[in-house]
Order: structure tokens, then C-alpha cells, then sequence
């Protein structure tokens, strides 16, 4: 099966952004993870806020490979 070169980057693209969010959904649970067990409330909240950012990362990364597809 041959691509031209669109269609290679457009899989390129799509490989890229699939590897970002697995990463950016491990790293979520790793900071919810962390602000279970941590036992100051200033850690705690911390990490919970990093999750969220993650997560609005990764909802934002989503929407753009709806766009590349």
C-alpha cells in the first residue's frame, strides 16, 4: 500500500497526537493518585489542580484530532 506524502503526515499527525493524550492521561491519574495519598491539604489541592489542567489538556487534544481526521 503506497501514501503520498498528505496522507503520510496526516498518520504522522494522528500518532503524535494519540501518544500526547496517553501521556497526558497517565500523568492525570498520576497527579490524582498523588493527591490521594498526600496528607497536606496544600499538596492536595495542588495536584488535583494539575489533574484538572491535564484534563483540559486532553479534552483539547481530542477536539483537535476530531480536526485532523
Amino acid at each position: 500500500m503506497q501514501f503520498n506524502d498528505t496522507e503520510k503526515k496526516k498518520l504522522l499527525d494522528e500518532g503524535m497526537l494519540t501518544r500526547s493524550l496517553i501521556e497526558n492521561e497517565v500523568a492525570m491519574k498520576k497527579c490524582l493518585l498523588y493527591s490521594e495519598m498526600a496528607q497536606d491539604a496544600s499538596v492536595k489541592s495542588f495536584f488535583k489542580e494539575q489533574a484538572k489542567g491535564l484534563e483540559d489538556v486532553n479534552n483539547y487534544m481530542k477536539n483537535g484530532m476530531a480536526a485532523v481526521r
